[in-house]
């Protein structure tokens, strides 16, 4: 046999060997893409998936929270702060009146303090009692706390106009009551005039929210709460990371909005093709 007979010989056994080894290989690396995608949905289901749907909760749950602390903080600026605390004391109020009941914080401040604070003649020591009286009301004959805030703002801000509504609520007062809180609040002593008010509200429904809160569900109600005031906290972390995000995606969309008709049809027909 000549010398390059014998050398393509050599090369084809080696090209031959060559390829089955890359094939070996192919097979291989088939195999562990295989297992990466499993690997890969794995996660997706176990993990990825559990994170976006926490995350979009308490995203939701970070929201609610802002917004109620936001209408909480107008509502002080436009009553010039007459109810006499901070943003950050009435927002305490509201975690503290959440751990004796069955309300979320979110919902005292939007139900509660956001719609008391719009009556300007109820403050201070009044304003917190009112508050209390508000959900134990609401706990007690079922209503919403708006209704409730609303209805008892109305007759402290006001007693002599609007003590008769609570009426409505069961609430009585004796012809005497009646006549000294009109008398009370002729010569401007309103304070005194509430006290008598808010004492009979106590008498009548107080202790009802804190009762409710720890009958049958509710301690799994409170617990529901206070994961909630949880995830709040994560949410606020998750939706300030991505604000930054959001600006300039924003940017974006302004900048596409500012093209011509003509550019914007090329970019969309560009983009259809790809």
């Amino acid at each position: 046999m000549s010398g390059l007979a014998s050398i393509n010989i050599k090369f084809s056994a080696d090209l031959k060997d060559f390829s089955k080894k890359i094939q070996n290989a192919n097979r291989s690396i088939q195999k562990v893409g295989k297992q990466m995608q499993k690997v890969g949905a794995g996660l997706s289901v176990g993990l990825t998936a559990p994170l976006l749907a926490f995350s979009a909760v308490a995203l939701k749950n970070w929201d609610k929270q802002a917004k109620a602390i936001s209408q909480v903080e107008n509502g002080l600026k436009s009553t010039g702060n007459a109810v006499g605390f901070t943003s950050g004391q009435l927002q305490k109020m509201a975690s503290d009146l959440q751990n004796t009941s069955l309300f979320g914080d979110e919902d005292i401040l939007q139900g509660v303090t956001t719609q008391l604070l719009t009556f300007t003649n109820i403050a201070g020591t009044q304003f917190a009692r009112t508050q209390q009286a508000a959900l134990d009301l609401s706990a007690k004959l079922g209503t919403d706390l708006k209704s409730s805030s609303i209805q008892l703002g109305k007759a402290l801000n006001d007693p002599v106009a609007n003590l008769s509504a609570l009426s409505r609520s069961g609430i009585q007062f004796s012809t005497e009551q009646k006549a000294v809180i009109k008398s009370l609040v002729e010569t401007n002593r309103l304070a005194d005039a509430q006290t008598i008010i808010l004492n009979e509200l106590e008498k009548q429904y107080g202790g009802s929210a804190a009762a409710a809160a720890k009958a049958g569900l509710g301690p799994f109600k409170q617990l529901s709460n206070s994961i909630g005031d949880l995830t709040e906290d994560f949410g606020k972390i998750i939706g300030q990371a991505l604000l930054p995000f959001i600006a300039k995606i924003k940017e974006m969309v302004q900048g596409f909005q500012k093209l011509s008709p003509a550019t914007k049809k090329i970019i969309v027909v560009v983009g259809s093709l790809v």
